[in-house]
């Protein structure tokens, strides 16, 4: 039975929801220089930001506004939640965010989604609203009126980057993927296999230039590169059987750096190489034997977790030969 991923992220404590947030927005650091969580009294409005440069809220920034309610977020809610930033903009707080989104798991009501989808009467909503509405609620014995400064912020303010996410919109999100394994076991599936190039790539000829060398021990005379070893009856199969496991496993790598937490694809890496360093460092008769030695160790190794569970033989194998290539474990000592 599939997990209903985005029931348990409505079920998450306001304060979880935040962190939550926080965690998808990591895996979404490649759009951002950084991202920050703010919380408790005093956060103008802000729960989670994203920073796209290092002038952080100097310089261009996303606000992610986390509600985590017992129904769906209402238009007033919608609209005091939205005046806090304008109001702590016009005090020279902060510079407008490039983009305003409400994270609310339980969905907005039909109104608020009227709004988004109508960027102008969103706009001409809020303004007509504000002293009406909003006022009163932006801070606590306070009533913040629709000054010439705020009114100006929010004609000038691109309302077409306001959005929101229900539960099932984050939890589909690509970039949400790690945060779901961290929080709830989620499993991230099986990855792609590699494409071998028919050229050598630059990324894979350290390894290659060392096995070439263990190549030479059974032939006279060395391979004077890697189209010669191919080329080779004798030596063609298992150059290309290498090339394979090594794209493999850097397919591998690229599908559960995106797809899992940070330190998921290092702990397997790590258990790869203590499965197969001291096999590694053994007497062997020749540098060939070791290789073989080593492949054979790896194809059986069961490393934990999730990535242990979808790693095949060639996945592992090649990951042995990323460690010949930074030179951890290399084939020709």
């Amino acid at each position: 039975m599939r997990i209903n991923h985005a029931a348990q992220v409505c079920a998450l404590s306001a304060s979880d929801l935040e962190e939550f947030v926080a965690d998808w927005l990591a895996q979404r650091c490649k759009d951002y220089h950084a991202h920050e969580l703010w919380r408790g009294t005093g956060d103008m409005g802000r729960d989670a930001t994203g920073y796209v440069t290092d002038r952080r809220m100097e310089g261009p920034w996303d606000n992610f506004q986390c509600k985590q309610l017992s129904s769906k977020l209402s238009e007033l809610a919608a609209f005091v939640e939205l005046g806090k930033i304008f109001k702590h903009a016009a005090d020279g707080m902060f510079s407008l965010p490039r983009a305003y989104t409400y994270v609310a798991p339980l969905g907005v009501v039909r109104r608020v989604q009227h709004f988004v989808a109508h960027p102008e009467q969103f706009r001409q909503a809020f303004l007509d609203k504000w002293d009406s509405d909003v006022a009163e609620r932006l801070v606590e014995n306070q009533t913040v009126k629709l000054t010439p400064a705020i009114e100006a912020m929010i004609r000038a303010f691109d309302f077409k980057k306001v959005n929101w996410l229900d539960a099932v919109r984050l939890v589909n999100d690509p970039a949400c993927k790690p945060a779901l394994v961290a929080w709830f076991g989620a499993d991230p599936g099986p990855g792609p296999r590699g494409v071998v190039p028919n050229e050598i790539q630059a990324s894979e000829s350290a390894y290659i230039g060392q096995l070439l060398k263990i190549y030479d021990e059974k032939r006279p005379g060395p391979y004077p590169d890697a189209a010669a070893a191919l080329a080779c009856p004798e030596f063609g199969s298992h150059l290309r059987i290498q090339r394979t496991r090594f794209f493999d496993s850097v397919a591998f790598d690229r599908f559960y750096r995106d797809s899992t937490p940070d330190d998921y694809l290092r702990n397997f890496k790590d258990e790869i190489y203590h499965g197969v360093v001291d096999v590694h460092a053994g007497m062997h008769d020749g540098r060939f034997m070791r290789l073989s030695q080593v492949m054979q160790q790896a194809a059986v190794l069961q490393p934990s977790g999730v990535l242990g569970k979808h790693a095949g033989p060639q996945v592992k194998q090649g990951t042995c030969h990323q460690f010949a290539n930074e030179g951890l474990l290399p084939w020709d000592r």
